[in-house]
């Protein structure tokens, strides 16, 4: 009697543990028949099929015969566990089970216990991961295509195809706005067969579902039954059972390129991430767009360039020889005419036009001079001392201050050594020249070289007029020239200079002489 009532002790301390477990569990003799189990976990069986001891695959499977495959079968014959998942028929989730074999005293199997989860919600996180992982990847994939120069045709293929295969749809299509108003598809999976939707013109109705997408730049979702009354144009796709969509913009909204779209025949809520992924390929093909867009102009521009390149060299040959050497012809006969001219008018005529003979020939000079630096791209620098460099430009322009009977006053360092080309002669001769030609008769000029450190600043000081600060920040501009009363220019000396200095990657500039009336122009160039 004891042993009676400690069996039947037992057994309600099983049910009781068995009640208190939230997943469902059964225990299955040999027979197929359940012979324990916590029903409270398990509402979808009805009371009816809970009655008695009922066969398992009656009660947990809705079927008439046991399973075939049956594994609970498998597991009284082996003796070993089982695990597996189903889609349960009772509630339609799914499940993991495991058969877990009880065995008695012989050694035999005599139960089975059938362990029950509901896996259904960590199986759809695991989906949402796995639909996350491959979006990710599939716009990665687009990526790197688009960075690699992919024809842009292609790349749109590319993208619906990923797409439709990513989101498991079997519609996808790119379409563009054409001139007319309608819309055409240029890329496009599924429609292939559907030739009556596939270049449907589009409402200038912001209730169409595309028209809504460009018109407000955020992306448009629909689904059967919630939706279709938001949209006039989705009766279209109702029409050909396709009962929910998603568009979204490809570009800005101010200058959109056209839509992406995907429609299926299922009744779909889209998802915040599915929306992401499809923006996140739009932007793809958006920036893929305006990368053709600007290496199209690109093109066109080194097309302009290279035009422009060949007209300055047209324009520089014909400026050093089809007009110098007329004005060359023009000075020899002028100066030989002045020397066997004796009539005092005739001769103050010819000495008008020796003078602006040389003047148009220093502008010609000038001008085809700083043409050819424009253009110059291969300058060959090696390590020189500046101070030759200037006695040479000295010496060039000698002559024109001794008619002025200007003085000059330079006391050169030694060793000031630079990395300079050919091209830096040329620099001090413009700059002396513009000190001559503003200097009043009898004044002088002075050459300086300071020692800044990491480089030295040559300054060029005069006692002329002097230079406004309205005038500085313009008269290294070309054809900029400041006002200096009766003395003409060409206003490209300067600019020459500051051109020269650049390429050497220095510094030019201009201050107020200190000493009184007059400018000090300067350059600044690293030391070797």
């Amino acid at each position: 009697m004891k042993n009676e009532n400690d069996k039947d002790f037992q057994l309600e301390m099983l049910r009781k543990v068995l009640g208190s477990v939230q997943d469902h569990i059964s225990v299955i003799d040999r027979n197929m028949r359940i012979v324990m189990s916590n029903w409270n976990h398990c509402d979808s069986v009805s009371v009816r099929d809970k009655q008695g001891h009922p066969y398992c695959y009656s009660c947990l499977m809705k079927r008439t015969t046991p399973c075939e495959p049956c594994y609970m079968l498998e597991v009284l014959t082996t003796g070993r566990c089982r695990k597996y998942e189903i889609e349960d028929p009772l509630d339609g989730k799914i499940k993991s089970v495991e058969l877990s074999p009880v065995f008695d005293e012989g050694h035999n199997v005599a139960m089975v216990v059938r362990h029950t989860k509901d896996i259904s919600e960590r199986k759809h996180v695991e989906s949402v991961l796995r639909m996350r992982e491959s979006q990710h990847a599939a716009v990665a994939k687009l990526g790197q295509e688009g960075l690699s120069g992919e024809e842009l045709e292609n790349l749109m293929k590319e993208a619906v195809r990923l797409v439709a295969k990513t989101l498991d749809v079997e519609y996808c299509r790119i379409t563009q706005q054409g001139k007319d108003g309608n819309d055409v598809m240029i890329a496009g999976v599924g429609w292939e067969e559907d030739k009556e939707i596939r270049n449907q013109p589009a409402k200038d109705d912001s209730h169409n579902i595309l028209c809504y997408t460009l018109y407000a730049g955020e992306p448009a979702a629909v689904m059967d039954r919630e939706t279709r009354d938001r949209f006039s144009g989705y009766s279209l796709l109702r029409e050909h059972r396709l009962v929910s969509g998603m568009d979204v913009l490809i570009g800005c909204r101010d200058r959109p390129f056209g839509t992406l779209s995907v429609h299926t025949g299922q009744s779909r809520v889209f998802t915040e991430d599915d929306i992401h992924f499809m923006q996140s390929v739009a932007n793809v093909l958006a920036e893929s767009v305006n990368r053709r867009e600007n290496e199209e102009n690109l093109r066109r521009y080194a097309k302009e360039l290279e035009s422009s390149t060949e007209l300055k060299v047209l324009f520089t040959d014909i400026l050093t020889h089809d007009l110098l050497n007329p004005a060359n012809v023009v000075r020899g006969f002028t100066e030989e005419l002045l020397i066997q001219e004796e009539d005092e008018d005739k001769t103050k005529l010819l000495e008008k036009v020796h003078r602006n003979n040389e003047k148009l020939i220093e502008m010609m000079e000038s001008a085809a001079k700083f043409i050819k630096l424009e253009s110059i791209s291969d300058i060959k620098f090696e390590e020189q001392d500046i101070v030759p460099i200037i006695e040479r430009a000295v010496r060039a322009v000698r002559d024109d201050m001794d008619k002025k009977g200007i003085s000059l006053v330079f006391n050169p360092v030694c060793n000031c050594i630079v990395k300079a080309s050919p091209l830096l002669e040329e620099v001090f001769i413009n700059l002396l020249s513009n000190a001559i030609k503003y200097s009043p008769e009898k004044e002088r000029i002075i050459i300086s070289i300071q020692d800044l450190g990491d480089e030295y600043r040559i300054q060029v000081t005069d006692f002329g007029p002097g230079i406004s600060n309205q005038d500085k920040p313009r008269i290294f501009e070309r054809f900029k020239r400041a006002d200096k009363g009766s003395v003409k220019g060409s206003g490209l000396g300067l600019a020459i200079v500051k051109r020269i200095i650049d390429l050497h990657m220095g510094k030019a500039g201009v201050d107020d002489n200190p000493l009184g009336r007059g400018s000090i122009f300067w350059i600044a160039l690293k030391k070797a």
